[in-house]
């Protein structure tokens, strides 16, 4: 589904992705993982043309999309929900969704406003609410939400749960099990290393922009040295 293969890429002169690796199977959820200033959010941006890259490849499906600007991958089915979850203070629950809902026009999506307060019904009640009026929990439940309304082939996940309560956190892993399970492939940066050990089946672990481990969440799970140099656990 996704093969990013010795990527480089730099903020200024600094070099923060020092060639990355990794692949993202259909139907699988990989956990990249590292401690804050790893360059897992970089790796992010790269893959989505935030941030250019100046070496490697990343391929989706069977195109290279290195070079692509942001909108044309998103128009090859990665939907990307960065860290600040880009809420427009302005606009309502249900036009974010109806935002979604028409942008992704030409793709296979059959799901609608309803399958998205299905599975976040405390944005039902308050679909005629503000982005800006949201609480933190709401805006990324709406952030999912709208993300999942394009479609994707790929959700790109930029740390989910920070800054939310148990509780949130909690449903929102029943929400990324059940996309997971629908066979959507999921890429998770993410700092809560339970919630990454519960949707994962595989993780690189990165420091300072490059690869230290790869493999299964089980056996980073087992590997209580690496662990503890590079994620703090």
């Amino acid at each position: 589904m996704l093969e990013v293969e010795d990527l480089h890429a730099y903020y200024g002169d600094s070099h923060v992705v020092q060639g990355v690796s990794l692949t993202v199977g259909s139907r699988e959820c990989v956990a990249l993982l590292g401690r804050n200033g790893a360059g897992k959010s970089t790796t992010l941006k790269a893959i989505v043309g935030l941030v250019p890259s100046r070496k490697g490849k990343v391929v989706f499906g069977d195109r290279r999309i290195e070079r692509l600007p942001t909108y044309r991958v998103a128009r090859t089915g990665i939907a990307y929900v960065p860290e600040d979850r880009g809420i427009f203070p302005s606009v309502t629950v249900d036009e974010h969704l109806g935002i979604a809902v028409k942008a992704s026009r030409g793709r296979r999506s059959r799901k609608t406003a309803d399958y998205v307060y299905g599975l976040f019904p405390r944005l039902a009640e308050r679909r005629s609410s503000l982005g800006g009026q949201l609480s933190g929990g709401e805006q990324q439940m709406l952030a999912i939400g709208r993300a999942l309304l394009c479609g994707p082939d790929l959700l790109i996940l930029d740390e989910p749960s920070e800054g939310l309560a148990p509780v949130i956190v909690d449903h929102l892993a029943d929400v990324l099990e059940l996309i997971r399970d629908e066979g959507t492939p999921i890429l998770l940066v993410e700092q809560n290393y339970q919630l990454a050990l519960r949707l994962a089946q595989r993780a690189y672990v990165l420091s300072q922009g490059c690869v230290q481990f790869a493999g299964t969440m089980s056996a980073l799970d087992s590997d209580e040295a690496m662990r503890r140099t590079y994620l703090s656990i």
